[in-house]
């Protein structure tokens, strides 16, 4: 290892540039700091790609964005950036027990129960939600009603979000989170669609906050470790060089800073704390991030069609908690009615998938049976697949952590590294709440405001963690 001696020395440095460390780089350096951002690909938010498949753009990433207006969409306007919202789904179909029903009819028979659990809902006092980081959703739903199909339709918008898999899984916090926000927003349970111009665009958008704001970029480094010394950071180590052979070990270098944030996923994370200064007990919680138990991961397909396989309306978003053959849950929608830029204009984009144990998505030939039973049933439940002109098989194992008790909220690790002067950590596989994109875009903006000591001005309406 080299000392560092010649570069400069920095305020902050923040490692990944995604949202959470794309927004925390700008905050930081809106407010005059000193910000370098380090991305080991050569793009930034490298998971929000399209890739070009007979004239449809497929999404390797993100299906749908979350935010009823108050995060990732304030956050962007704050730094001088617009995030228009595109359609919004407008239905949701419910398959049970063999057959659909629209939600409305779904739920028909319980109302006056919906209407009373929903005002609860949205008046919720979201800095108390930590104390239902451990209690399912529906004990806590169970203790304000017994009409089933009520309790079903919030589990049925939670198995949506993709925060999990069974609903007996889902914790209350964090789903009564996203409800009291959209209802709070929104003024409806569910509010999901895609930014205009794309996630590719979004992404964009949300990769030149940093360098926009005044922060120094750099893509392709990766980093190696975080450096310390008398438990105080003073920047991180970074490889030097190219690898002429996949095993070469490169030499490092040192590039100084008074605080270091790492927005990386845990499982990447834990290789770069420093072990001998961190406490043992957080190491672990950290590593309890990481197990395959603890990962969310799904399975599914992309479909072209020459219509729209809409059971009810072309922008619904369908629901399931269980498919004959497979018996896992999962969703379904026509992604192009979402997203215009995804499919030609004589073809429609349709999108599906199921939660699924990582275990199970490694094992390749337990996979395709999966799978090949998963488009049997789906076939079933949409004849139109029939005729679809091709399918794309797909597997995502980077969508982050189930939300199930104990595993969301304050369950998470701590955004402040103990033992460790000037360390941080974000993202989504750490302590915040919502959903993918919008949950890292909250978690950069606390890392930033933490290392700042104070609040970042016009986005105190941004609720944190």
């Amino acid at each position: 290892m080299t000392t560092n001696t010649g570069q400069a020395h920095y305020d902050t440095i923040v490692v990944g540039g995604g949202a959470a460390g794309s927004v925390a780089a700008a905050a930081l350096a809106d407010a005059g700091k000193r910000v370098l951002l380090l991305e080991r690909d050569e793009v930034l938010a490298g998971r929000a790609r399209y890739f070009d498949v007979d004239g449809y753009r497929l999404q390797w990433g993100p299906h749908l964005l979350e935010d009823p207006g108050s995060g990732i969409t304030a956050i962007l306007a704050r730094f001088g950036m617009t995030l228009e919202h595109g359609p919004t789904n407008d239905g949701m179909a419910v398959w049970d027990g063999g057959h659909w029903q629209q939600a409305g009819e779904f739920y028909q028979s319980g109302r006056a129960d919906l209407a009373r659990v929903a005002g609860e809902v949205a008046s919720l006092d979201l800095d108390q939600l930590d104390q239902l980081d451990q209690v399912a959703l529906g004990d806590w739903l169970a203790a304000r009603t017994d009409n089933r199909r009520v309790t079903e339709l919030f589990e049925f918008m939670a198995v949506l979000e993709g925060q999990t898999g069974r609903p007996q899984d889902h914790s209350a916090s964090d789903n009564l989170f996203m409800r009291s926000l959209h209802l709070r927003e929104q003024r409806k349970p569910g509010y999901s669609y895609v930014p205009v111009g794309g996630f590719e665009h979004l992404f964009e958008q949300v990769g030149a906050l940093a360098q926009a704001g005044g922060a120094e970029v750099r893509r392709g480094v990766s980093v190696a470790g975080v450096a310390v010394e008398d438990c105080t950071v003073r920047g991180v180590y970074v490889e030097v060089g190219e690898r002429r052979v996949p095993n070469e070990v490169l030499p490092l270098e040192r590039i100084d800073a008074d605080t270091v944030i790492l927005t990386l996923p845990a499982w990447d994370v834990l290789g770069l704390l420093p072990g001998g200064d961190v406490p043992a007990w957080y190491l672990d919680l950290v590593a309890r991030m990481t197990t395959e138990d603890a990962r969310g991961s799904w399975i599914g397909f992309y479909a072209a069609l020459p219509e729209p396989p809409a059971v009810y309306t072309p922008r619904e978003l369908a629901v399931w908690f269980g498919t004959a053959r497979t018996g896992l849950p999962g969703f379904a929608y026509t992604h192009s009615m979402l997203d215009p830029v995804s499919a030609p204009p004589d073809g429609n984009l349709f999108v599906c998938g199921v939660a699924c144990d990582l275990a199970a998505v490694r094992d390749r030939r337990r996979l395709a049976t999966v799978l090949a039973g998963f488009e049997a049933d789906m076939e079933e439940l949409y004849p139109v697949l029939a005729h679809s002109t091709f399918r794309v098989r797909h597997v995502i194992t980077n969508f982050g952590l189930k939300a199930r008790p104990g595993l969301v909220g304050a369950m998470r690790p701590h955004n402040v590294v103990p033992g460790i002067d000037g360390l941080f950590v974000g993202g989504d596989t750490f302590r915040s709440r919502s959903v993918g994109i919008d949950r890292a875009a909250r978690s950069g903006l606390t890392c930033a405001e933490l290392v700042l000591g104070e609040r970042v001005g016009g986005l105190e309406d941004t609720w944190r963690y």
